[in-house]
């Protein structure tokens, strides 16, 4: 099933996030490989960049998130900003993409992305590439699909255990 216009969006977002920060003559902007954008319930787009460390930085997509986040978009582990309507009236985080900033378009999540999208945003779509090095051929799929033994947290925020 092709993409729809929106999700179309989304990639160009996501580019436009690692084309911004990656068109500037600073050497040290290759800490940035990376572009992510993500797509909200009500139709906001919050949009991120990696950060490479040696010590292992920020993914982009988690940039994205800390971007909704701090906008108020709830997720499994925050509760958000609910508008007055309950959890009905929450904005949560329906679909995301990550790209590259040297051409080679999406690119598919890592394996702590994947687990932390199963963990905070289990219904998100994610815009993965199932084709060959150079070759796009672009698809849904759910976290689910993408994580299909994941780790299962125990873990309760705001829970101390004495």
């Amino acid at each position: 099933m092709p993409l729809t216009p929106t999700e179309q969006s989304l990639i160009i977002a996501a580019q436009a996030a690692i084309d911004a920060i990656t068109s500037t003559p600073v050497p040290e902007i290759a800490a940035h490989t990376v572009g992510a954008a993500a797509l909200s319930s009500t139709g906001r787009v919050f949009t991120g960049v990696n950060f490479f460390h040696f010590l292992g930085g920020v993914c982009a997509e988690n940039g994205a998130f800390a971007m909704a986040a701090a906008a108020g978009v709830a997720s499994s582990l925050a509760p958000g900003i609910d508008a007055g309507k309950g959890d009905a009236g929450k904005e949560n985080l329906v679909c995301v993409v990550a790209v590259t900033n040297d051409s080679r378009g999406v690119i598919n999540p890592c394996g702590r992305c994947r687990q932390f999208m199963f963990d905070s945003y289990p219904d998100i779509r994610v815009i993965v590439n199932e084709g060959k090095v150079g070759e796009s051929k672009l698809r849904i799929a759910s976290i689910k699909e993408l994580l299909p033994f994941a780790y299962k947290s125990t873990f309760s925020p705001g829970v101390i255990e004495a």
